[in-house]
């Protein structure tokens, strides 16, 4: 798939987003406390999704840049999910199953969060081994 100028123009959205967040959360953007639910340092780890995100898309040059990228997407993501599934107050958690009582709906919901963190640091730490065994030699890529 070729690249444009349009892939462009969402790698940098995203990491304008991205930095806008982490802005937010280091207070920088002024926001209403009540609005946030998070410690700051999962806000910025949000944003930090976000902006590694965008910079995957545009550092399609260079593929040490995208695949580490791409590997701290998968740690910030275990790391929010496994704080969301710990510490999340369940007043915050919404949808669910209508048959099924609230406790048990926030319960089904910290398993479900959970079972993502711990599936995301499994990828992290797969990618992490597969990057080292190929070398920085080869950017992270399999040799042709």
């Amino acid at each position: 798939m070729a690249f444009s100028r349009s892939n462009a123009a969402f790698g940098w959205l995203f990491i304008a987003l991205g930095v806008a967040l982490v802005a937010v959360a280091l207070g920088v953007i002024p926001v209403d406390p009540a609005s946030v639910h998070a410690p700051g340092w999962v806000l910025a780890l949000c944003g930090a999704l976000f902006g590694l995100g965008g910079l995957a898309v545009v550092a399609r040059r260079w593929p040490a840049v995208q695949s580490a990228a791409v590997g701290l997407i998968w740690l910030a993501a275990s790391v929010v999910g496994g704080w969301i599934a710990l510490f999340g107050e369940a007043e915050h958690f919404s949808g669910g199953l209508p048959v099924l009582p609230p406790g048990v709906n926030v319960g089904l919901a910290r398993a479900l969060f959970g079972t993502g963190a711990v599936l995301s640091l499994a990828v992290f730490v797969w990618g992490t081994v597969q990057l080292v065994r190929r070398g920085p030699a080869a950017g992270g890529r399999p040799p042709a």
